[in-house]
């Protein structure tokens, strides 16, 4: 059996009083760099349905994700590692899970669990469940540690607020507390993240996020208050602050780390667009634009900073984003806000991976006024 760790999934669910029967899952463990990634039942069909929770970025890992799909629905679980989980059908957040599965409330669901960044303080688990005819029904976020928790209660309340008829938004479906954890649940949504295939999609996305019908002073944006309040007393804020703190835009619907890896795009090429912790109703526009292309560019791209400049100014000079800065009223802004998107990345944001080459492509943008 593989030992727990410290806010491992284990912890998810209450040891079983000893008046209680213990139900003991036999599982499979997929580890990641080390560290434990995936955990699926042994059931061939389950266990391959669970690695859509992972959405594969590069080549090699799609590829590896095929491999192992395959493997799992031919009860070949090469690579894995047999482990058990034991919990009880007592405890509260079993019964939160077996909601979901149309299962009787006494019962355990079927359910495979994906285990997010466990450097992050945030680190929060991903739990599949499925119906009584093996079909995944519900994805559920849940979090242990304070971070966690505070996380999932931002995206609670961002996906409470929004308008149920925003484009590529989940339906929030149920929310869960408990002294130990934290969790929400919404739809399963079938799909990989967008490739350079169905990208022709993120202009209208995007767009259909601008309310042309306002006007924000980028004053008064939460994110330009975050920017102002942490960015050093230098002369690149301070030029952008002269030229952007009275301008007023139309105001967009903010992800905040609006990347292909939090966007599940359908077999019929519908989006939806998930993890919404630092979701804003009224956001700096082209922020999100900026962060899908540079994020990618560094972590996934691995691109050296002249080729992410110059992928960056063909954005910016393409129709669809000069559309897009019509409707949202930044034409003749963009590349200052390009600048500041930059600026609070690395200030406010202060990312775990890429830090040192959005510091680069910064210095190197700013150098030339936005210009590669």
């Amino acid at each position: 059996m593989t030992p727990a760790s410290p806010n491992s999934w284990q912890e998810l669910f209450t040891a079983p009083e000893r008046h209680e029967q213990a139900v003991r899952l036999d599982m499979r463990l997929l580890r990641k760099a080390g560290r434990p990634f995936l955990l699926f039942p042994r059931l061939p069909r389950v266990a391959a349905a669970t690695l859509d929770l992972y959405p594969a970025q590069t080549p090699r890992a799609r590829a590896a994700r095929s491999v192992l799909r395959c493997l799992l629905r031919a009860s070949l679980p090469l690579g894995t590692e047999r482990t058990f989980l034991s919990l009880s059908s007592a405890d509260p957040f079993v019964k939160f899970l077996s909601s979901f599965a149309g299962e009787p409330t006494q019962s355990v669901p079927t359910f495979g669990i994906l285990a997010g960044n466990p450097m992050a303080e945030g680190q929060r688990f991903l739990v599949l469940v499925f119906d009584a005819t093996l079909n995944p029904v519900a994805a559920i976020k849940a979090g242990l540690s304070q971070r966690a928790k505070i996380l999932i209660a931002r995206e609670a309340a961002f996906l409470t607020a929004v308008p149920s008829n925003t484009r590529a938004v989940p339906r929030l479906r149920a929310q869960f507390e408990s002294p130990r954890l934290r969790a929400l649940a919404l739809d399963f949504f079938p799909g990989d993240p967008p490739r350079p295939q169905h990208e022709s999609g993120l202009p209208a996305l995007l767009g259909s996020w601008v309310d042309p019908n306002h006007n924000l002073l980028l004053a008064q944006a939460p994110g330009w208050a975050r920017l102002e309040q942490a960015a050093p007393a230098g002369n690149l804020f301070a030029a952008l602050a002269g030229q952007l703190r009275g301008r007023t835009v139309h105001p967009a619907i903010h992800h905040g780390d609006f990347a292909p890896w939090n966007v599940k795009v359908s077999p019929a090429g519908a989006w939806t667009v998930l993890d919404w912790e630092r979701g804003e109703l009224a956001g700096i526009p082209a922020w999100d634009w900026f962060h899908y292309v540079i994020q990618f560019g560094i972590l996934v791209g691995r691109l050296p900073i002249p080729a992410l400049a110059q992928r960056v100014e063909t954005l910016l000079t393409s129709d669809a984003f000069r559309q897009y800065a019509s409707r949202a009223d930044i034409l003749g802004c963009e590349r200052q806000l390009l600048l500041a998107y930059l600026l609070h990345a690395i200030e406010v944001i202060q990312p775990s991976e890429g830090l040192a080459a959005t510091v680069e492509l910064l210095k190197a943008l700013s150098a030339h006024g936005g210009k590669p």
